[in-house]
């Protein structure tokens, strides 16, 4: 499989063409990566697009495009606060606009609004109730590799959408998205199993079965609405389609963002650890 990041390098090298020598070069557009975890804090990255060529693309010039001087605002309703920017090597681009004065509740709904240049993003997200797994393990595949699986109950009412990102001590600084860990109940009633196979890295290639023995692994598996779901949903169909090694991007693709290439996502969170090789089930 070809390189693969969460949703930021795709959407940076976004082209409005399914070939790169078929059209003149895209406009350039605003990107949005932003979530907000029950119990955390708003948190925004906001770039210019690179235009798709042929040759290497430089994480320099991916950096070029970071909207630094942004106005970025977040209501919850009841108060409305702007962001404020700042340098965070943990994620990339290396720069996030966040606030401690709003904090994610579960039930309540949040309206973003970027501003730069002549661009105008908005998007609106409600964090849904968290769903506390049954148990939290891996699974051993092989003398050294190991897959994780989270069991849980799904609530009996419908309309749960579920999506696990990882996060190995001493590798990550942030969680990143495991592949393909995204599920609906729409297809399944009662006790289900999300299995999680590998975590994609920015500007990584994709190891399929990267969990190591003795690997710390922090799961945060979380609940969200169905905008947010239709979004990864089609952004894990977007990598497989990129996997045959053709550079293809859906600027149609369903977003809840106006005004801008990305998403705005929140989540019911709940966190557990494990120790791969030790905490160990069939």
């Amino acid at each position: 499989m070809k390189r693969f990041f969460r949703i930021l390098l795709l959407l940076l090298l976004a082209s409005s063409c399914k070939g790169v020598d078929d059209y003149p070069e895209a406009e350039s557009q605003l990107v949005l990566e932003g979530w907000i975890d029950s119990g955390g804090h708003p948190m925004v990255l906001l770039s210019e697009t690179v235009p798709l060529r042929y040759g290497e693309i430089t994480r320099e010039e991916l950096i070029s495009g970071i909207a630094k001087w942004a106005k970025v605002t977040v209501s919850d309703g009841e108060r409305t606060e702007v962001l404020t920017g700042g340098a965070d090597s943990r994620y990339f681009p290396p720069y996030v606009f966040t606030t401690s004065k709003i904090v994610g509740e579960p039930g309540k709904t949040y309206t973003l609004r970027a501003e730069y240049k002549d661009y105008v993003a908005t998007a609106t997200t409600t964090i849904p109730k968290p769903v506390e797994p049954d148990e939290v393990y891996c699974r051993a595949l092989g003398d050294t590799t190991y897959t994780v699986v989270v069991r849980f109950t799904d609530p009996p009412e419908k309309g749960n959408y579920y999506r696990a990102f990882t996060k190995t001590i001493g590798k990550d600084g942030r969680y990143q998205p495991s592949m393909a860990a995204y599920a609906s109940d729409e297809v399944f009633d009662g006790s289900a199993e999300m299995i999680l196979f590998s975590t994609q890295r920015l500007l990584e290639p994709l190891y399929m079965l990267d969990f190591k023995q003795g690997d710390e692994v922090w799961v945060k598996f979380c609940t969200m609405d169905k905008a947010t779901f239709n979004f990864w949903s089609n952004y894990e169909v977007m990598l497989a389609t990129n996997a045959n090694g053709s550079w293809w991007f859906d600027t149609d693709m369903e977003v809840n963002v106006h005004g801008a290439l990305g998403y705005w996502a929140g989540y019911g969170v709940s966190e557990r650890k494990v120790v791969i090789g030790e905490q160990v089930n069939p």
